[in-house]
This record gives C-alpha cells, structure tokens and sequence, in this order.
C-alpha cells in the first residue's frame, strides 16, 4: 500500500525593482534622442563605425524598451491563467537583447568586411567630433544603467548594450584620430570588427543564460545529484530520493518536484513543512513540491 500526501509550498521572491525600472525608461530616452545623430553623423563622414555605433543605439533604445516591458510584466500579479505570475518576461526580454545584439554583430562584421575589400575615403575629424559626443552620452547611461540592480539578468542584458555602446564610442575615437594623422582608412572597418568581437562574446553568454531558464534546464550552481544526496544524510528517515526535476521561473524563484521513501511514521504534514523549509533554507529552493512513499509489507 502506497501513502501519498503531496503539499505545495508557495514562497516567491519580491517583485522587479521599481528603481532599475526608472532607470531603463530614462536610458531609453537619452538613447533615442542621440542615435540619429550617430546614424546621420556616419552617413555624412562616410564612417562605417560610427553608423555601426549609430545602429547599436537604435537596437539599444529597442532593447531598453522591451526591457522596461519586462519590467513591468513582471510586476503584475499572478492569475488563474497565470500562475507564476509574469517573472519570465524578465527573462524572455534578456533573450531577445541578447539575440538581437548577435544579429548585430553580424551585421558590422559583413559591413566591415564589405569596406576592406573596397576602402573609401573618411572625414577623421568630424568622425571624432560625433564619436566624442557620443562616448560622453554612452558613459552617462551605462552609468546609469550600471548603478541598478546588476543581480537581475534583465538589468544585466541592458547594462550590457550600453558597455558594448561605449567600447564603441571608444574604437570609433582612436579610429579617427588614426585616419586624421596617418590617413589609414582601413583602421575604421577594423575596429568595427574588433568592437563586434567583444560586443559578441557577452551577447553569447546572455542569450546562453537566458534561453537555459526558458528550456527549463537545472538553474547554474545546482547540482541534482548533490540535492539527493544531501537530503537522505541529512534526514535519515527519508531513502531514495529520486525523480527530481529542478528549473527557475526567474533567476531567484527556483522550482523543484520531487519523490522519496520513508517510514509510515513520518507520513505526515510535519516531514514535508520540515524537508521544505531545508530546502528553502540551505539549497535556496522557493517553491517545492514533494511526494512521500512508502511501501507496507503485508502478510498474510
């Protein structure tokens, strides 16, 4: 004879912070106020970094939008129809910053490439003038942007567009004192790759992270294996601890379900409020579900 009790403990985390929230939308705005200047700027000196930096901008204050809805989708309360409320939005807006900032990337690498193989004319000096502009506005936001909550992959994904910006800012500078003082023009579609590089590398790690969460894989720093082990020493009534399926709605709201064996003296309400609250406790699990077996020899 199987007993069976299953519980449900509810413990989520505190709703997205309303500061780093106020912080995107002003980002948002400084952003989109300068971008077309960089686009117009880069057009005007013939400068494929500074349109590429122009462009960023643009996907930036894009990106600083979804980001800001995400924000605020999380915040909502949950429904019948949506149980966990919306905390994932957060995650799905990383996600899609960090695959735009990917697509990005390719697109600079195929421009640059495109002006190495046919090099054109820059105007260094006014480049330099537009990129200095654009470095100061750059630092101003990613300031911003780096004093919110960096413990939330959303606030993460942003900060990350704007340090990506201001690298940027930066390669476009020495390129163009480079092209004022040496009249080398290939510096320019260069640095565009190196900056696509770097930009690159952190957009991996991102859209990694995040799609991981939206597949339901084990969060980062968990180990299954380890949980199971860890309960039947710690507990010595509970055996096989087994069929343990472990993901996060957000980074901080961790879920598990889970299965183990005891004695009929511990079927009961007590055994699950106390595993549970272990489990919240020392593996920093916020929402578990646990079944208890057991199996009764009967003889006849």
């Amino acid at each position: 004879m199987d007993v069976q009790p299953v519980a449900h403990h509810h413990n989520h985390i505190a709703k997205a912070d309303s500061k780093s929230q106020r912080k995107i939308m002003i980002a948002g705005i400084i952003t989109a106020s300068y971008m077309l200047v960089e686009i117009i700027g880069g057009l005007w000196v013939n400068s494929i970094a500074l349109v590429a930096d122009g462009v960023h901008m643009m996907t930036d204050a894009m990106a600083l939008g979804v980001a800001w809805w995400g924000f605020y989708m999380s915040q909502k309360p949950a429904t019948e129809r949506m149980t966990f409320g919306f905390q994932r939005f957060q995650i799905l807006t990383a996600f899609v910053n960090g695959f735009t900032l990917l697509l990005i990337v390719g697109g600079i690498v195929f421009m640059a490439i495109h002006r190495i193989l046919e090099p054109q004319q820059v105007m260094g000096k006014e480049m330099f003038i537009i990129a200095v502009i654009g470095l100061l506005n750059n630092l101003f936001v990613f300031w911003l942007l780096h004093s919110g909550d960096q413990s939330n992959m959303n606030m993460r994904g942003a900060t990350l567009h704007f340090l990506g910006d201001t690298l940027g800012s930066v390669a476009v500078i020495l390129g163009a004192i480079i092209i004022f003082y040496t009249g080398w023009m290939l510096v320019d579609p260069l640095l565009s790759i190196l900056m696509a590089a770097i930009i690159g590398v952190g957009a991996y790690r991102l859209t990694k992270e995040s799609g991981h969460i939206l597949l339901e894989g084990v969060p980062a720093g968990y180990e299954i294996q380890c949980i199971a082990e860890d309960l039947e020493k710690h507990f010595d009534y509970l055996t096989a601890v087994h069929h343990i399926h472990l993901w996060a709605i957000s980074e901080d709201q961790v879920m598990m379900t889970l299965h183990a064996k005891t004695d009929l003296e511990h079927i009961n309400d007590a055994t699950l409020c106390e595993i549970k609250q272990y489990l919240l406790d020392v593996h920093k699990v916020h929402h578990v579900t646990l079944q208890l077996e057991t199996e009764i020899l009967i003889q006849s």
